[in-house]
Order: C-alpha cells, then sequence, then structure tokens
C-alpha cells in the first residue's frame, strides 16, 4: 500500500487519439509531466477492446502515486456519451480503488485556458463542440466518428476531399489536390476510391491531411472548398450549442489541426465574428492536461 505522506494530492489526464498526458502534483506542490503514446495501452479504438480501460487504470497507476485523498479527472479522447464515460468512470474508479472523475477531453479545454466561461472546440484526430449553460449543464454537438462527421478533423477533411476528388477523376477533371492524394495514399490516381476504402481507418486518412492544405496553398479549388466547408459546419455546430444556451463570449480552440492550420482558424473567426452573438476566437496555449488539473482541484474541493 501506497505510504500517505507519498500520494499525488491531484492527477490530471489527457487521453487523446495519438497520445496520452498525465500531470500530478505531488504532497509537495511539485507537479511532474509523463507523455506517452496512446498506443502504450491502447488496442483499436478505446471501446472497441475491453482490456483498454484496465489498462489504462494501469498506465495511471504505473505513473502516479494515487490513493485515498488523491483526486482523479480524465479527460477522455472517444467517450462520447454518457454510456460510455459511466463506463469509464466505473473500470478507472475499480481499477485505481478511488473514485475518478471522467469527462470528454474536449471538456479539459474551457478550464485549460482559464476560469472564464467559454465554447470549447477541438479539432485535431476527431473534432467536437462542448459548452456549458448556466446551471452548469453540458452542451455538446459533433463528435460522432471521422466515418459520420469530425468535420474538420485530419481524417474527416481527407473523406470530404475524397468525396470531392473522385467525380473529377471518372470525368478527367484536373485539380491539384488530385496527384498529392494519390501520392499521399501510394496509388494512381484511378485506384484512389478502392484503395482509401480498402484501407479505411482513422489514421490512415488522417496521415494524409496536410495534403489538403497542402494543395489549397497551390490554388486547388477542391482543396479550398473542403476547408471552407469545414469551416461552416464546425461553425454551424457552436451556434447549435450557443443557441441552445452554451455561456461565453469566445471559442477556445485546441487540436493538432486547428492549431497547426492558419488558414482553417482564418477561415472559423471570419464566420465566428458574423453570428448573430459573434464569438471570438481563441488558440489554446496551454497543454490541455492543465484543465484535467483544474477538474481534479474542483473535484477535491466539494
Amino acid at each position: 500500500m501506497n505510504n500517505v505522506s507519498r500520494l499525488d494530492r491531484l492527477v490530471g489526464i489527457d487521453v487523446g487519439g495519438t497520445k496520452t498526458h498525465l500531470a500530478a502534483i505531488g504532497p509537495d506542490g511539485a507537479r511532474r509531466d509523463v507523455i506517452r503514446p496512446s498506443a502504450d495501452w491502447r488496442h483499436d479504438m478505446l471501446f472497441s477492446d475491453d482490456g483498454n480501460l484496465p489498462r489504462l487504470a494501469e498506465w495511471i497507476a504505473t505513473h502516479a502515486v494515487v490513493g485515498p485523498g488523491t483526486s482523479v479527472a480524465v479527460g477522455l479522447h472517444d467517450g462520447d456519451t454518457e454510456q460510455q464515460l459511466a463506463l469509464a468512470r466505473d473500470v478507472l474508479s475499480g481499477g485505481l480503488g478511488i473514485r475518478v472523475r471522467v469527462e470528454n477531453d474536449g471538456e479539459l479545454i474551457v478550464p485549460a485556458a482559464g476560469p472564464e466561461p467559454a465554447i470549447a472546440l477541438v479539432v485535431g484526430t476527431g473534432s467536437i463542440v462542448s459548452g456549458r449553460d448556466a446551471d452548469g449543464r453540458q452542451i455538446g454537438a459533433g463528435g460522432h466518428g471521422w466515418m459520420l462527421g469530425d468535420w474538420g478533423s485530419a481524417p474527416g477533411l481527407v473523406r470530404e476531399a475524397l468525396v470531392r476528388v473522385l467525380p473529377l477523376v471518372d470525368d478527367g477533371i484536373e485539380d491539384a489536390i488530385i496527384p498529392l492524394l494519390a501520392d499521399a495514399f501510394g496509388v494512381a490516381v484511378h485506384d484512389l476510391a478502392t484503395s482509401t476504402t480498402v484501407d479505411a481507418s482513422q489514421d490512415r486518412w488522417g496521415d494524409a491531411a496536410p495534403v489538403v492544405f497542402s494543395a489549397a496553398d497551390a490554388g486547388s479549388a477542391v482543396a479550398l472548398e473542403t476547408i471552407e466547408d469545414a469551416a461552416d459546419r464546425l461553425v454551424a455546430e457552436i451556434a447549435s450549442v450557443q443557441r441552445r444556451g452554451a455561456l461565453g463570449e469566445k471559442v477556445v480552440a485546441a487540436g493538432g489541426v486547428v492549431s497547426s492550420q492558419p488558414r482553417l482558424r482564418a477561415a472559423l473567426a471570419a464566420r465566428l465574428a458574423v453570428l448573430p452573438r459573434p464569438l471570438g476566437l481563441q488558440l489554446l496555449e496551454a497543454p490541455p492536461v492543465d484543465g484535467a488539473l483544474r477538474l481534479a482541484a474542483d473535484a477535491a474541493a466539494v
């Protein structure tokens, strides 16, 4: 059993699609951070393997000293329904022997940015919008997965670009993105449909996402339309949570795509500025795990 004097006071974990970031505040107030590939403990999609959550609990216990008096909060990529979050809460709490707060990873963004209310936008491996109303209720939109939604995400951008490209290939119409996509998938242009379908996966399609922005820089009409449409759809989701009562005068954005692609940020900012209730756009500068630590501190104070 862990010596109580060695127990971490606060532990926050940001479980992303590609990496898991743990931050712990020790009994002396010192902070330590551990960042590892999520593949260290996750097999396939989070909820497709029953062993993933128990392995995550073991991973947390390996890198943090937890026990009675430790407050733990986890932001979970792919935790998109209350049933999923409840399952994760039960398994992680059971595995660690203490109650664990579990939220979707989008819920880490606003507390990581500061205490002011805001709408959170994550655009990276996936995409999701989240806010809170005056009663503290969570209001969300998006997060439906790379095959059906996740607009603006890495695999979502490639999916929508392919949908636009394939009719052009049939008609023999040229566009700068076509050879770039073929090169990204390592196939001939006329094999794009078959190859991308047979080899369809979140990671495989997501890896090709930089091509969309490179093609836009080269003047590709398809790429430009794909990016603009992604911005339209993301802002529509933001407007939806705003209409349903989400508080805040700004959107705090995080995730690999929105953080690294100024063209997408500019498109989002322009649309947010002309909403009936305009919103500003702020790129999250702190790591999302800071939000998990804040949630753990809030839980400890209850």
